[in-house]
């Protein structure tokens, strides 16, 4: 008996050993008001000093006793008491007090509430960047954020973009944002060696935009300064998709579709009659639609395969992406194929091993455009319709003014390849009370390989019996971050959030380049069958960023809240006396909806003001602009040579900005309506110029920092919600307006004639305003031009040139409803741009009314006798005036999207968690007095803050037809 005794005892003992043994809970927690998850919530085991934060998924995880009890707390937030119960997996939501949650943003090195956000940011989520089935990311933030201006240069597929944000804060640097994805600044910008103006090809167009969960856009400096050097133009961060807790979903998406250049935008040119008639010939027989010969209706198509998974300790995100455009204009095309790899794995419950990894490969074939006499388009528009396409031998025909376009098209070869791999591994250890350490590496290789080869087929090719150029371009980013942040709040009224962190950042660029004539016929297109190498050359070129950053946010009882940023960087760009730049900024701002006498009103929801002022740096310059520089090639007597190429300046050193922004938001009617407003000045100093120096020197100019510019203006973003019954209708309206002033230059000499638009920098004006000759009309008598004499002079000068127009906008503005009935889905996307002027250098030749160039029909009703009026001269000139600036405003219908999202209950049926079908139409309309094709493209493509909104034969814009499904498992 007493040995069953002991026996029991020991087994009692023996479970009560096991019960005390703790389990690893996890779960979700989300807010109750919108179901949206809560970062930073504060998790305990009651009577114990185990805990954790929840993650910016609202997720956590931690050890605790299957009988014990977990504690949730967050300021704002009822506090809530779960008992364990032998759970592993405890979901829980948290239902608001003082104040309820919005998005959760990331910001800088960070995240955080939207609400809590002193700053000036924006946002465009999951849901928005679904809507619009661009598969670039210029393209998806195209007229979704206020103030920032994507200007998609041309309809090459996977072409160059220009995007700006508040306008632009340089001349001569750069003024692009700074674009950063999972925390690592990303390559962006143009690379090829091959020049093809307003075709050039676009880094950002390896992004798959499936993979993005969220961007997030920093304006002012106080979002913006802890980036320093870089952030003058803004900062975009882009968020990747990361993996599921608790469930897994894989997710297939898929369109086909195809692309034409709209038939209202091609010019009406002289067919082969009219032709005849306007130049006297009699030419039978021959009437050929050049522009119709070149044009297709280019197939597009899209397949998108991810996968999310994950349990307590880990998840993950896969992707696979296959993406085909092929051009309006034969002998263009683009192909990517992409891949992305998130896992994040809970060590324990306070180390965190992450990362994720992308790659990607793009084959694009590119024909000359803008600025040659060996491109398609060009070709096409210009020779007239009485020569034929391929002469009585069945060769193409050459006889034209013009090298034939369809030859071009079919048989020049111009290929691009790409191959990108962007990666991040971070290790995150939270210790003691509040405090969290993260170190992340982070590579981003780009390698562009252009390959073009002109065969004796084509009249290039003839002049050099074959022409072929090799360009290889490898670009290399390299970035290690390291931020300490403590996190902490004292009586429940105090909220503290504290960070320090060091990054280092390495950039790398190789370039080879080679050309090669007299091939021996046109099998052999690559350099080893040249039998002359006409032109060699590579270059190398290393660069290093050094920074400190630190950053203080504070809120009393989330009402009252102040952050503070500052960062050191330090460029070897840059002279030796200014290698470090130093960024400071702060901002305040008020919830007044939190104080009594506005929480009394049920109309107010949210009501917070804000206000910021900071400085930011651009060091987007010339690397070794600082530098004495020395080249080789000089060679004397038969020996080689060096001599000095460009002199030193140790004092250069950053642009920078002072900004300055006032703000609200406003939350009422249960936020069925949210306003968000924006007031800016920025004042750039600093600026980087070529300062004139006496020739004696041996050069004629010199780097420095000698001009200042402002930036003004105001933004607006208005969501709606206009029905909520048996039909939903949302609205999103965003508004900016900008006015850009240069306010000094060197001695306040102007930069003058730029570009073929004649582009112009002066003090008093916007950047860029095109400047020429005041054309009052064609003489009625004569039939010849009449300029206006500015001076009085009598004779037409240089002296007579005067401001002919504007390439700046006078606003712009995104506007995007979204109707919801029963399953039926419609969202309509406008994007207006008013204001902005533009330069057809295309109207220059093809209505001329002199030379060999095919004329529009416009044409037709020139000037023919005395007393004619006309606005068409019978003989025109080339002369940069204002003949030629047109209104370039428009209003685009961007996208429309009709869906049907299939019952749940029906689909479960046959093994699926979601169905979608739609059918979506891009660039449907355009409404414009713009003449020429595409009142968007830019010839330049973006690449010169100057030279901007000439239009020079440019590539149009597509309309696409896609049909799609999405399907979920």
């Amino acid at each position: 008996m007493k040995k069953i005794y002991i026996l029991i005892l020991l087994l009692t003992t023996f479970l009560k050993t096991l019960n005390a043994q703790d389990i690893t809970v996890s779960g979700k927690v989300t807010s109750a008001t919108d179901d949206k998850p809560i970062p930073g919530v504060n998790v305990l085991v009651k009577g114990s000093l185990r805990g954790t934060t929840s993650d910016i998924g609202g997720n956590y995880s931690l050890p605790a006793p299957p009988d014990g009890v977990l504690v949730f707390s967050f300021i704002g937030m009822q506090t809530k008491e779960v008992p364990v119960e032998g759970r592993r997996l405890i979901n829980i939501t948290m239902s608001e007090e003082e104040i309820s949650l919005d998005e959760v943003v990331v910001v800088g090195y960070s995240t955080t509430s939207k609400k809590l956000i002193s700053g000036s940011i924006d946002l465009v989520n999951e849901q928005e960047i679904d809507n619009i089935p661009l598969r670039t990311i210029d393209g998806v933030l195209q007229g979704q954020v206020a103030g920032l201006t994507v200007n998609l240069s041309s309809g090459t597929p996977g072409g160059q973009s220009s995007i700006k944000l508040r306008g632009g804060s340089s001349i001569n640097a750069s003024n692009q944002p700074l674009m950063v994805i999972d925390g690592i600044p990303v390559i962006t910008g143009e690379f090829a060696q091959i020049g093809y103006l307003g075709q050039e090809i676009n880094a950002m167009t390896d992004i798959n935009p499936n993979d993005i969960e969220s961007v997030t856009v920093l304006k002012d400096a106080s979002a913006t300064s802890i980036y320093g050097a870089r952030a003058s133009n803004g900062v975009i961060l882009i968020t990747t998709k990361k993996g599921n807790r608790d469930r897994t979903d894989v997710n297939l998406n898929f369109y086909y579709g195809w692309q034409t250049i709209p038939k209202e935008r091609v010019i009406p040119m002289m067919n082969a009659a009219e032709w005849n008639e306007y130049k006297g010939t009699d030419v039978q027989g021959i009437d050929t639609d050049w522009m119709g010969e070149i044009l297709q209706a280019g197939p597009t198509s899209n397949t998108e395969l991810s996968v999310s998974s994950g349990n307590d300790r880990m998840r993950m995100f896969i992707s696979g992406n296959q993406y085909s455009q092929v051009g309006a204009v034969k002998g263009t095309d683009y192909k990517r194929y992409s891949g992305r790899l998130n896992v994040d794995y809970k060590i324990v419950p306070n180390l965190t091993l992450g990362g994720g990894a992308s790659m990607s490969y793009s084959d694009n074939s590119r024909v000359e455009g803008d600025a040659t006499l060996y491109g398609p388009v060009p070709n096409a528009m210009s020779i007239p319709a009485i020569f034929p396409v391929y002469g009585p031998d069945g060769k193409y025909d050459e006889s034209g003014p013009y090298a034939n376009p369809v030859a071009i098209a079919n048989e020049t070869v111009n290929k691009a390849y790409t191959n990108r791999t962007n990666g991040n591994v971070y290790l995150e250890y939270k210790f003691l009370d509040g405090f969290m350490f993260s170190s992340k590496f982070g590579a981003d290789f780009y390698t562009l390989r252009e390959h073009e080869y002109d065969p004796i087929t084509v009249r290039q090719g003839a002049k050099y019996n074959g022409l072929g150029i090799e360009g290889m371009r490898s670009v290399s980013n390299l970035v290690n971050n390291n931020v300490l942040q403590y996190i902490k709040t004292i009586k429940e009224k105090h909220n503290m959030d504290v960070l320090v962190g060091y990054s280092f950042e390495k950039f790398t660029r190789r370039d080879t380049y080679m050309e090669g004539i007299d091939f021996p016929n046109e099998k052999f297109q690559y350099i080893e069958s040249a039998g002359t190498i006409r032109a060699a050359s590579a270059s190398a070129l290393d660069r290093i960023l050094n920074s400190f950053f630190g950053q203080l946010k504070y809120n009393y009882l989330y009402k009252y809240i102040f952050t503070l940023s500052a960062r050191a960087d330090g460029s070897s760009k840059f002279g030796k006396n200014n290698h470090y730049g130093y960024f400071p900024s702060a901002s305040f701002a008020w919830r007044m909806s939190e104080e009594p006498f506005i929480k009394k009103t049920d109309f107010i929801n949210e009501l917070k003001f804000r206000a910021s002022y900071g400085i930011t740096g651009n060091d987007g310059i010339s690397d070794f602009a600082s530098l004495g520089l020395y080249g080789g090639g000089y060679n004397y007597g038969g020996e080689s040579g060096t001599a000095p190429i460009q002199l030193p300046n140790p004092d250069l050193k950053w642009e920078s900005t002072s900004q300055t922004n006032l703000g609200f938001d406003l939350s009422v009617a249960k936020s069925r309506i949210n306003l968000t407003a924006d007031f800016y000045y920025n004042y750039t100093k600093d600026l980087l110029l070529n300062r004139p120096i006496p020739a004696s020197s041996g050069f004629y100019s010199i780097s420095s920092n000698i001009g200042t510019m402002e930036n003004k203006g105001v933004e607006f973003l208005l969501n709606t919600t206009n029905i909520d019954k048996g039909l939903v209708w949302t609205s999103s309206l965003n508004f900016s307006l900008n006015r850009n002033k240069v306010l000094s230059l060197y001695e306040d000499q102007p930069i003058d004639d730029m570009g073929r638009g004649g582009n112009r920098v002066e003090v008093g004006e916007p950047i860029g305003i095109f400047y020429g000759y005041n054309c009052l009309g064609v003489d009625p008598t004569t039939g010849y031009l009449v300029y206006e004499d500015i001076n009085g002079d009598g004779v037409l000068t240089a002296d007579d040139r005067t401001k002919t127009g504007d390439p700046n906008p006078d606003f712009v503005m995104g506007f995007t409803n979204v109707f919801t009935f029963k399953s039926f889905e419609l969202s309509v996307f406008l994007h207006w741009l008013q204001g902005r002027e533009i330069f057809n250098g295309t109207f220059i030749y093809l209505e001329s009314g002199t030379g060999e160039d095919n004329q529009t029909k416009r044409m037709i009703d020139r000037w023919k006798k005395p007393g004619d009026i006309t606005d068409f001269p019978k003989v025109g000139d080339t002369y940069l005036s204002s003949r030629f600036i047109e209104d370039g405003s428009y209003l685009r219908i961007k996208n429309v999207t009709l869906s049907y999202t299939f019952n749940r209950d029906w689909i479960r049926k046959v093994g699926m968690k979601s169905a979608k079908i739609y059918a979506t139409v891009q660039n449907l309309y355009t409404f414009t007095k713009y003449e020429g094709m595409d009142p968007e493209v830019d010839y330049y493509g973006g690449s010169s803050n100057i030279i901007m909104g000439t239009d020079f034969f440019t590539y149009p814009q597509c309309r696409q037809v896609l049909f799609g499904f999405n399907i979920g498992f």
